[in-house]
């Protein structure tokens, strides 16, 4: 057996819920050590449509999500803005839909305090010139957009800072157990293979829609639903505020704006496998069938991928809903302790991205009853630092589209990005479509661990434009070869991951123009520099 460490506390999940228990834990002075088994964010909390719910999408089915929704969506905008567009968002009735959910869906938006303003048809198809010109009706919430890679990053950033500890790619493979109680587990580097023993007062499971496998492990029956869905990435932005269907929630009837693109989605299947991330055309298909009553011209839009992830919904009861769609949004958190005599556990899942602090603070509130701490929880008013960087970069010669992007994403990496940047070659862009330099992919390259482009793109968007890497990813792996960043051998396994994984997007929604780029893509890898088919065993 290898290492061995302690903490007061472990979490386990690198996504959106873990990351805010990781911070709340921190910010009340409680050691902890965050578990991911790849890279941060790697599950739910990136694969989603990024939308920051005003509650108004539940208003008339679940209500205690909607209100959750809208007070979160309050707290988010004030202590999370570096990551958050305030682009509001819109609910649009058109002719194949109910006339009699207005007037309900009016009521209970009314009821849980959700603020909606109706506005006049010819405003909305001014502001959104792509929505069905035979629209009936639309009214104005408070919905954003959320970007999920620098919010998760951020998030347990700002844990580190404040002593907390995260471990990526590191897989839990036992939970240690001694007398009905939990007393730490047993990890895994993917990576090297060697174990490690972490020991713990207090087990935090908050692996999503891995968490029933986590509670397996401790011997604790949980029935979680996996419920896969599909989303689609418009290779620029055809609508400036997130557009909803008005209509009790169904597939295909969201469109959010996220930087340069649109986000379409999403579908509703439950799976039994969490690990299942597989795309299907005919799916694909009828999305777009149901997102033309929307956008009318949906079908002339170049399609650059489309991804999938799964909603943890948590259901005691065995209820058939295979669309999982009447599985309420809700978050459920489990002491084992009075549920399963099992001590020094806990499980958190449910919820929405949008609810993720609430549901850390929840959490955490129980922790330290149980660990017998006074402790408040802040993080409904401490901010985590803000990504806007105005003054940064202003003496740095470099294109105007470049620096404008570095404003909005350098985050807490600018100072070294700057310093870097005024170095030779250092502000070259590498990726032309995010305007991605040297100096940004540089800043985010671990001093230790694997040499790693999807990591990179999450920290930077390198790969993340229409040519989806076909151009970026040999480029930032020869640059990180060239200067001592990465060994070849650990640059051709970070292509070839990379070239695998942005390939199985593209393919699903490849016609087109985007059938070009995978021919392309391949032609440049396959013919040009010899990669094979061979290597696609990955993380």
């Amino acid at each position: 057996m290898g290492q061995k460490l302690e903490t007061e506390v472990i979490v386990i999940g690198g996504g959106m819920t873990g990351a805010g228990v990781l911070r709340d834990l921190s910010l009340r002075g409680i050691k902890a050590i965050l578990i991911e088994q790849q890279d941060l964010g790697h599950g739910t909390s990136t694969r989603n449509h990024g939308l920051l719910h005003s509650g108004a999408r539940y208003a008339v089915r679940d209500e205690e999500a909607a209100i959750e929704s809208y007070r979160e969506n309050l707290i988010l905008k004030k202590t999370i803005p570096g990551s958050i567009e305030q682009t509001g968002g819109l609910f649009v009735k058109v002719p194949e839909d109910d006339d009699q959910y207005i007037q309900k869906w009016l009521t209970s938006c009314e009821k849980v305090g959700i603020p909606v303003e109706e506005i006049p048809v010819a405003q909305a198809l001014h502001q959104e010139p792509y929505l069905n010109k035979d629209l009936q009706a639309v009214y104005r919430v408070p919905d954003g957009a959320v970007d999920c890679f620098t919010m998760v990053v951020d998030v347990v950033a700002d844990a580190v800072k404040h002593g907390a500890k995260a471990l990526t790619y590191h897989e839990v493979v036992d939970v240690l157990t001694e007398q009905h109680r939990v007393i730490g587990v047993q990890v895994r580097d993917v990576f090297t293979g060697e174990k490690k023993e972490i020991f713990a007062q207090l087990v935090v499971n908050a692996a999503g829609p891995w968490g029933a496998e986590i509670a397996q492990l401790a011997g604790i029956p949980l029935r979680m639903i996996n419920n896969k869905g599909m989303l689609a990435i418009f290779s620029h932005r055809i609508n400036m505020q997130v557009i909803n269907r008005l209509r009790m929630p169904g597939d295909a009837d969201i469109f959010v704006p996220a930087h340069n693109v649109t986000i379409f989605g999403t579908t509703g299947m439950n799976i039994d496998d969490p690990n299942d991330f597989s795309l299907n055309r005919q799916e694909l298909e009828g999305m777009l069938a149901e997102g033309k009553k929307l956008i009318p011209k949906i079908n002339e839009f170049r399609l650059i991928r489309a991804f999938s992830g799964s909603r943890p919904l948590y259901q005691e009861s065995n209820v058939a809903d295979t669309s999982g769609r009447n599985v309420t949004r809700g978050v459920a958190l489990l002491d084992h302790h009075i549920r399963d005599g099992m001590d020094g556990l806990v499980t958190i899942t449910g919820g929405k991205l949008t609810t993720f602090r609430f549901m850390a603070e929840k959490t955490v509130d129980l922790i330290c009853e149980k660990l017998g701490v006074k402790a408040t929880c802040t993080t409904d008013q401490e901010m985590v630092p803000h990504r806007k960087v105005d003054e940064f970069f202003k003496e740095v010669d470099m294109a105007p589209a470049a620096k404008h992007k570095l404003f909005h994403w350098a985050g807490t990496k600018a100072q070294k990005i700057e310093s870097a940047l005024k170095e030779k070659d250092s502000n070259v862009v590498v990726c032309e479509c995010e305007q991605v330099t040297w100096a940004e992919i540089e800043s985010v390259i671990p001093e230790e661990g694997r040499f790693h482009l999807g990591d990179i793109r999450r920290r930077t968007r390198l790969g993340m434009g229409p040519c989806q890497g076909t151009f970026c990813n040999h480029r930032a792996a020869a640059l990180a070869v060239e200067k001592g960043k990465a060994t070849i051998e650990e640059a051709q396994w970070a292509i070839h991951h990379a070239v695998f994984e942005r390939k199985k997007g593209m393919d699903v929604v490849a016609t087109g123009e985007t059938a070009k780029q995978v021919q392309l893509m391949e032609t440049i890898y396959k013919v040009s520099l010899g990669l094979g088919e061979g290597e696609n065993q990955y993380v």
